[in-house]
């Protein structure tokens, strides 16, 4: 409890520039969060996948492949999918799963661009609250007063926004490389995948 006052009291103290800060941080943590749940659900093991891919390739029908992967909404299995109605339609098979790999890409993507833009954002807006402050502490009414602990402590007290606009900025950037790296790893699985269906369903058309 004793932490959580002392948390309030140094965020009061920043001044108004923290309020902005606090949306940007929990608009950070509200991205991740989504991101983590939506890729846990889009995550394959390479492997075993392309194991049975290939399997079922082999073996099964146009018609059962569709079956087989058709309500899956894996980006993976989209993609199949794509591929697979292309092949039935006597259409390009590789545009059609390169058209529904870039329409995954762009869904992994969301929220991403904020993230990045936060990164840059938050210590902008931390060293605004910073010079505000400053100015105040350097007052000409602080400098009357004869009260020069008064000026450094106005100085210490501005700083708090530049430190918490750092601390945004950290939380903002490691979710950003951490899904951009993700996302980079997604569509290389993708391009495996995509090789492998076009190895098997032109023969089967």
């Amino acid at each position: 409890m004793e932490f959580l006052g002392t948390i309030i009291h140094w965020f009061m103290r920043g001044g108004m520039v923290m309020y902005f800060l606090l949306a940007a941080s929990i608009l950070s943590v509200a991205i991740i969060i989504e991101r983590l749940k939506y890729y846990s659900s889009k995550a394959i093991n390479i492997e075993k996948y392309c194991s049975e891919l290939t399997e079922k390739l082999e073996n099964d029908s146009l018609d059962e492949l569709l079956d087989n992967y058709k309500d899956k909404s894996r980006a993976a299995d989209i993609m199949v999918t794509a591929g697979i109605r292309a092949a039935k339609g006597k259409r390009n098979v590789e545009a059609a799963m390169e058209s529904a790999a870039q329409l995954e890409a762009a869904k992994l993507k969301k929220g991403l661009p904020v993230l990045s833009m936060l990164v840059t954002l938050a210590p902008i807006l931390g060293l605004m609250g910073t010079v505000i402050g400053m100015i105040q502490s350097f007052s000409v009414f602080n400098i009357q007063q004869g009260a020069p602990m008064a000026i450094t402590g106005g100085v210490g007290e501005a700083l708090i926004a530049t430190a918490s606009g750092l601390a945004v900025a950290v939380i903002a950037l490691l979710g950003h490389s951490f899904f951009s790296y993700s996302l980079d790893n997604i569509l290389t699985k993708l391009e495996q995948i995509s090789s492998l269906v076009m190895e098997y369903v032109p023969v089967k058309q």
